[in-house]
């Protein structure tokens, strides 16, 4: 039918390599966007010896006993496997491209801290104060349980106000060793991997790619959604507001 006219979905449906054609009134779609994992691209990766592979991929820490793990990556997916990882693995390195806040769920007194700053005076300052001054503020909050410039976390640019990691254990792995932040990788070679400060870590087991996910809606046409840079053009991100229905 001509949803212009009718309102209705026409949907083909294929199982066992066979197609059903079906009409709905609505349709909802559920998938989610962590579907289609991004992994980006290095120079000499093909040549990489060891095991290599997303973090959706990744389901506990018991096959790493012993090994020496690089997770590429510092959204929250990545500091929790690297915290976790610490406990088994041999050694485990952290690398991030451009850094990023890290904050415990715990804040003032024992409270959650999204009790402490999500107040109507915090964001009453956040209206009302210059933007230089709301930007200090905010690193001195970031910075209340420990100096991200000192532990290498510290996002390139602080002003951008990053979304930030939820981590209660990294500040401490990093302390103790067994997780060690490096910056954002040049190349691999077979056993080892060159990052971009000219350091090169040897012997490296294993990769995690935890750099997260891109959208994808193939069985929709663009004409309903159209995805660019990881956005899409829903209203409310739910609601096609090109469809009058």
């Amino acid at each position: 039918p001509d949803f212009s006219i009718s309102g209705k979905w026409d949907l083909v449906i294929e199982k066992d390599g066979k197609r059903e054609s079906a009409i709905f009134d609505a349709v909802m779609v559920c998938t989610g966007h962590h579907v289609y994992p991004h992994v980006p691209t290095f120079p000499g990766i093909e040549h990489f010896k060891g095991q290599h592979f997303h973090n959706r991929n990744y389901k506990g820490p018991d096959s790493f006993k012993g090994k020496r793990v690089l997770v590429v990556g510092m959204g929250n997916s990545g500091a929790d496997i690297a915290t976790e990882l610490s406990h088994t693995a041999e050694q485990v390195y952290l690398s991030t491209r451009s850094g990023n806040w890290i904050m415990s769920r715990v804040w003032d007194d024992g409270y959650p801290w999204d009790m402490v700053y999500l107040t109507r005076y915090e964001t009453l300052l956040k209206y009302i104060l210059p933007r230089h001054i709301s930007d200090w503020l905010y690193e001195r909050m970031m910075n209340k349980r420990f100096n991200h410039d000192i532990y290498g976390l510290a996002p390139k640019n602080k002003s951008l106000r990053k979304e930030p990691v939820f981590n209660d254990n990294l500040a401490a792995c990093i302390t103790c060793g067994t997780v060690v932040v490096k910056p954002n990788i040049k190349e691999f070679r077979e056993t080892s991997v060159v990052f971009e400060d000219g350091t090169v870590q040897e012997n490296v087991d294993v990769v995690i790619f935890a750099t997260g996910y891109s959208y994808a809606y193939p069985f929709l046409d663009e004409s309903t959604v159209r995805d660019s840079d990881n956005k899409v053009s829903l209203y409310k991100d739910v609601y096609p507001p090109d469809r009058k229905s």
